[in-house]
């Protein structure tokens, strides 16, 4: 009786052609999804600095504007400043942040109370209204 031997089948090693094609795809989509990640924290940064500066510089603007006296509130602080037909207005480039646009108004309620509204905003193309910081405040004159 002769036995009959039957090769036996080793498996193959390695990858076909199908499965590498279906990596580098889902590679590919994993690169994107990535790269989409990383423009939106880019763009959500230079928000976010932009308006760090604007709330500053509001902020700044309206402390100067509060430590004027009574009667100068209306004026800008320090003269050094243009005016337009609806308030003052100032324009500060910041390095690494880029130009912030500074507004403010002084309105006389009655003969005794201001209303100042400070607005800042930064002027980038991604940012603009998203970076907005606006401050108000009332300021009554001390009886004498």
């Amino acid at each position: 009786m002769s036995s009959l031997r039957i090769p036996s089948r080793r498996p193959q090693a390695g990858f076909t052609l199908v499965e590498a094609l279906i990596a580098m795809v889902i590679l590919s989509f994993g690169l994107i999804a990535v790269t989409n990640l990383m423009l939106v924290a880019s763009t959500s940064n230079t928000v976010a600095n932009q308006s760090t500066a604007a709330a500053s510089i509001a902020s700044q603007r309206m402390e100067q504007l509060k430590s004027l006296s009574f009667t100068d509130a209306g004026m800008t602080a320090g003269g050094d400043l243009t005016t337009d037909t609806t308030g003052f207005f100032d324009d500060i480039q910041l390095p690494g942040v880029g130009m912030v646009h500074t507004r403010w108004q002084v309105t006389d309620v009655d003969p005794t109370t201001k209303f100042i509204v400070v607005r800042s905003e930064g002027t980038g193309v991604l940012a603009g209204p998203r970076s907005r910081a606006e401050f108000t405040t009332f300021r009554v004159q001390n009886p004498t």
